[in-house]
């Protein structure tokens, strides 16, 4: 399958960008990334791409933000969020939910409705980036938890959750939803702690387990 579609694709994991850099060039897409909403507004404003996929939460500047700074520029070609989170704000033409699959990008990007499906080919290197970014989520979020910073402690659920039901950890994956949820809504008490210590272990099992993959 081909298609001279060029997409723009903003996400600041380093992981999940690769992975949805991959599932697009499977498409047949043409891509290029970037890592914040600063260069992606950049990026965008060269006008040579047809599509453009947004993280919601990035460094420098959010997806939102971008977003909304380009539509007051003029900017009027489709702008997709992706989010495991509910998106709310106008401007975006499609939200994506994470964890994203082939099938949902080739309805969204190829506006087709009978679109082959491919599975997803996940080589060794990235399977590799994967478990070596999660073995570093781990130690940033027993820092933030030893901190008390909920901030970042929930920063780093969100990235988490999106990755690991792409490979399959769906335990990881619902307690870092959950946790994200409560982490805006809680203090961080007893009850809370608890939940954070027992997604610390989650996460380090799954890191320590798969580190030879």
């Amino acid at each position: 399958m081909t298609t001279n579609k060029h997409i723009l694709i903003a996400e600041d994991d380093d992981f999940l960008r690769l992975l949805l850099q991959t599932q697009c060039e499977e498409l047949g897409l043409s891509v290029d990334t970037v890592e914040n909403g600063e260069l992606l507004i950049t990026a965008a404003l060269s006008y040579q791409y047809d599509i453009i996929i947004t993280d919601i939460q990035m460094p420098i500047c959010d997806g939102i933000q971008a977003m909304q700074l380009l539509r007051q520029l003029g900017y009027d070609r489709p702008i997709y969020a992706m989010s495991a989170d509910a998106v709310t704000e106008d401007g975006f033409n499609k939200v994506l939910t994470k964890p994203i699959n082939n099938q949902q990008l080739a309805d969204a990007l190829l506006q087709a409705s009978a679109v082959q499906r491919i599975p997803l080919v996940i080589d060794d290197a990235l399977t590799r980036l994967f478990y070596e970014n999660l073995r570093q989520q781990s130690v940033e979020f027993n820092l933030a938890l030893a901190e008390r910073n909920q901030t970042l402690m929930r920063q780093i659920c969100h990235k988490v959750k999106g990755g690991a039901a792409s490979f399959g950890h769906t335990e990881l994956a619902n307690t870092a939803d959950q946790l994200q949820t409560q982490l805006q809504q809680s203090t961080l008490d007893a009850d809370l702690l608890s939940v954070c210590q027992h997604f610390s272990l989650l996460l380090h099992q799954c890191g320590v387990t798969n580190a030879a993959s």
